[in-house]
């Protein structure tokens, strides 16, 4: 890999720039990005990390292995019609981070046979600890699909899935992180009428995430059977437990998870061709 462009420089494009530059992927002067209109923001990204920007289309896309779309799903047409007509060659592959934007509506603004790769971190990729599904369209190279893998390994881990399966994929991972602030806001306010002091009540939060987290991680057993391992018959957390089945959370959260999906398709499918 000599040259990475992206085309948008938000929140998602600076993590991604930390990320290479911090495991020493590319020199930041090998990192080019261009954006529609926010000069400043250029400018700030070129003074912070080194970066080279540029409103010169040919010399962005110039020798550039990897072609990174960081834009709104609804800039995605000018953004593809502008790529479409730039001559890219069959070595560049295009990476699309937008929500809800398939592979084949991506192929379709582009010249036939031009490799398109389908990519949905999350917010956690600005503490390098992003969730990141990579789905190939139907022209990507296996060695560009490892190209863009290595890429977003450095903001985190990068798992490859199939097209059908990013709508599931955005509802868990992108849409998780605050399916989990949401209960993190629930226990800190619990947290504050049970009696505990705020500062300590947010730092026994977090620490006990950041935990269960690790135990899950570095364990075999189920979620299901770590929590049966802390659930004694007749304790405190059995007392909890009791309340979240009789309030039926466990359907909460499954129909939370299904109505993120079902819009990540509707989404999808207002960008089709």
């Amino acid at each position: 890999m000599d040259k990475i462009a992206f085309i948008g420089a938000g929140a998602m494009t600076e993590a991604i720039v930390k990320g290479v530059i911090k495991a020493e992927l590319l020199p930041a002067s090998h990192i080019w990005m261009t954006n529609h209109a926010n000069e400043e923001r250029l400018q700030r990204m070129h003074a912070t990390y080194g970066v080279t920007v540029t409103r010169n289309q040919a010399d962005l896309l110039k020798k550039t292995d990897i072609i990174i779309l960081s834009v709104k799903p609804k800039d995605a047409e000018q953004a593809l019609l502008s790529l479409g007509e730039a001559q890219l060659g069959k070595e560049q592959v295009v990476v699309s981070l937008m929500a809800g934007i398939t592979t084949a509506y991506l192929e379709s603004f582009l010249p036939a046979g031009q490799s398109v790769i389908r990519v949905m971190p999350n917010t956690s990729a600005t503490i390098l600890e992003a969730a990141t599904a990579i789905a190939a369209g139907t022209h990507a190279t296996k060695q560009q699909l490892q190209l863009v893998q290595q890429l977003f390994w450095t903001v985190g881990s990068a798992i490859e899935v199939g097209e059908e399966s990013m709508d599931a994929v955005t509802a868990i991972s992108g849409s998780g992180p605050a399916y989990i602030y949401y209960l993190m806001e629930a226990l800190e306010e619990a947290s504050f009428q049970v009696g505990l002091d705020e500062k300590i009540g947010k730092q026994l939060l977090i620490q006990t995430f950041k935990g269960a987290a690790a135990m899950m991680e570095q364990s075999e057993l189920s979620p299901a059977q770590l929590r049966a391992n802390i659930t004694s018959a007749g304790g405190t957390t059995a007392a909890g437990i009791s309340v979240l089945e009789e309030q039926n959370v466990k359907a909460a959260v499954t129909a939370c998870v299904q109505a993120a999906a079902a819009r990540s398709k509707e989404m999808g499918q207002a960008y089709s061709k």
